[in-house]
């Protein structure tokens, strides 16, 4: 065997090979040598070089596979004695744990695109092990690009469940990047609080925008830290308030209808099924012809729509003095309707009509962390969930973040 040639095909720095334990059809079991060897061992615990060696011992990684063959290597590890105490192993750069450092970024990079399962069937290895590898990975990549913070211009800020209970994940996304920058395995106020701390007062006063779903918690954290910013209702949340306080008066209504046998035609057009032409927000022929009938078939549900509609021209105005007006009239013809989930949704918004109304001062919504969240419904669903909560919000940078290997090319 021509070890120079197989030495050359390696291309790992330093690295000679110096002869072959076992070689098959299918793997390549190599000696090697290391001429890092030459010099002091560096501590993995410290860092710093150590005149003193304590030990050697052999060790096998993993290389990536040479020809169609998975490559094994044999070296000798160093042991030095760390004068903050303890015996540690020598590092060496090109090394990552028991494996070379290029085949866990080949590990790292695969499972951006799927899940560990296939790339554990890919390389011959266990999920498990690939856990391992791809979680140390993202760890060291999130210690050099996350922290510290980076501090966003303008900012979006939500939420998505990650499991059953009430389980949520809080997304902190650069609307410029359009990455996720920082999250938290819980909610609330206290949770964006940590968020804002993590930054320094410097960094606050300089986010210009933060736009958010209007709850109560990431208002207030927002007000309180980041005092020069706009905050913004985006218009994609008050269209899901609006849709959902329509669905309640769809389900009202259905429910009379189903216990009144002279009111089949009615159940059928707010049957379950249908609820999608009612909800929908752009126009087309068989919602119109839905509306049509519902105007004489039932009053309530015909008068919702046309409130979801209405409010949805508020947004075609170009500036606040146009819409400010528009949103009072439309606040007071819900609270005149008589529909009790309009009536609510009402006074929500006009308690936060000046976070509604602050949209036409900075046209930024919160889209992108929609999207993101659709991205991480589809991360969770390929993965079957995730037991390690760590993990999975390692994972959300790593497909949404900074993190995504695409970033680096």
């Amino acid at each position: 065997m021509h070890f120079e040639t197989i030495t050359e095909l390696l291309n790992l720095p330093d690295i000679v090979v110096v002869d072959a334990l076992d070689c098959g059809d299918n793997h390549l079991h190599l000696v090697v040598d290391v001429a890092d060897n030459i010099g002091p061992p560096i501590c993995s615990w410290c860092g710093a070089e150590h005149t003193s060696v304590h030990s050697r011992g052999q060790m096998r990684a993993e290389d990536l596979p040479l020809l169609g063959r998975r490559v094994f290597l044999y070296l000798e590890k160093r042991k030095c004695r760390c004068p903050d105490g303890g015996i540690h192993v020598e590092h060496l750069t090109w090394l990552h744990g028991r494996y070379t450092r290029r085949f866990a970024e080949q590990i790292n990079r695969l499972t951006a695109i799927t899940t560990n399962t296939e790339a554990g069937w890919f390389f011959g290895l266990d999920d498990e092990v690939v856990y391992r590898i791809d979680r140390a990975m993202l760890q060291e990549k999130a210690d050099d690009l996350l922290a510290p913070t980076p501090a966003p211009r303008a900012m979006s800020v939500d939420e998505v469940a990650w499991k059953k209970g009430h389980s949520y994940v809080t997304n902190v996304v650069d609307i410029d990047k359009r990455a996720v920058i920082w999250n938290h395995d819980k909610h609330g106020k206290a949770v964006l609080d940590g968020f804002y701390e993590t930054l320094t007062e410097s960094e606050r006063a300089a986010i210009e925008v933060v736009a958010c779903d209007g709850a109560k918690g990431f208002l207030s954290s927002s007000r309180y830290y980041a005092k020069n910013a706009l905050i913004v209702l985006d218009h994609f949340h008050v269209k899901s308030y609006l849709s959902a306080a329509m669905d309640d008066v769809r389900k009202q209504e259905l429910a009379k209808a189903k216990k009144d046998s002279t009111q089949e035609e009615l159940a059928g057009l707010l049957h379950c099924k249908q609820r999608f032409i009612l909800l929908r927000n752009k126009p087309s022929r068989k919602k119109t012809q839905v509306l049509k009938r519902l105007e004489q078939l039932n009053e309530p549900v015909y008068k919702a729509m046309l409130l979801k509609e209405q409010f949805a021209t508020i947004y075609e105005y170009r500036q606040k003095k146009d819409a400010q007006p528009a949103l009072r009239a439309w606040i007071g013809d819900a609270l005149r309707s008589g529909l009790a989930p309009f009536k609510e949704l009402a006074m929500k918004l006009f308690r936060k009509r000046h976070y509604v109304l602050n949209f036409f001062e900075q046209r930024i919504t919160s889209a992108i962390s929609e999207g993101i969240n659709n991205k991480i419904k589809r991360l969770k669903r390929m993965a079957y969930g995730y037991r390690d909560v760590a993990y999975f919000l390692l994972k959300i940078h790593q497909h949404c973040g900074l993190l995504n290997p695409r970033r680096f090319n």
